[in-house]
């Protein structure tokens, strides 16, 4: 389906995936689809994925933390342009504590823009 370091816009992820075209964290029916992120917001991305603060981040965050499944990763590397990281599962997620200090640190966020930071594998 999406080959590792190959791009893709988000009609041609949303077509093979569906879920938001938008949304940082795509999912349907309480499951994740996808993980797209912006490398200025999630420098550590693909294996480190720094959800914000709002209502629908924190919820689709918790989502994430929880998947069983590995879950497509895209990083955007210019407009409309989403490099396929390849498939990551969730392993760990923290919402404060030394863990999630480390996570923020140095990513150019604050801790109370995020809600919670999720460690993922390939």
């Amino acid at each position: 389906m999406f080959a590792v370091g190959s791009t893709y816009t988000r009609d041609e992820i949303h077509a093979a995936l569906g879920g938001s075209k938008r949304a940082c964290i795509p999912t349907l029916n309480g499951m994740v689809l996808s993980v797209c992120v912006t490398p200025e917001l999630n420098p550590r991305a693909p294996r480190e994925i720094l959800c914000g603060v709002g209502p629908v981040m924190a919820k689709t965050g918790e989502m994430l933390a929880r998947a069983s499944n590995r879950v497509p990763v895209f990083v955007k590397r210019r407009v409309n342009t989403w490099e396929y990281m390849g498939a990551y599962q969730p392993v760990a997620s923290y919402r404060s504590g030394l863990h999630f200090d480390a996570m923020v640190a140095g990513s150019g966020r604050t801790r109370s823009d995020v809600s919670i930071a999720v460690e993922l594998h390939p």
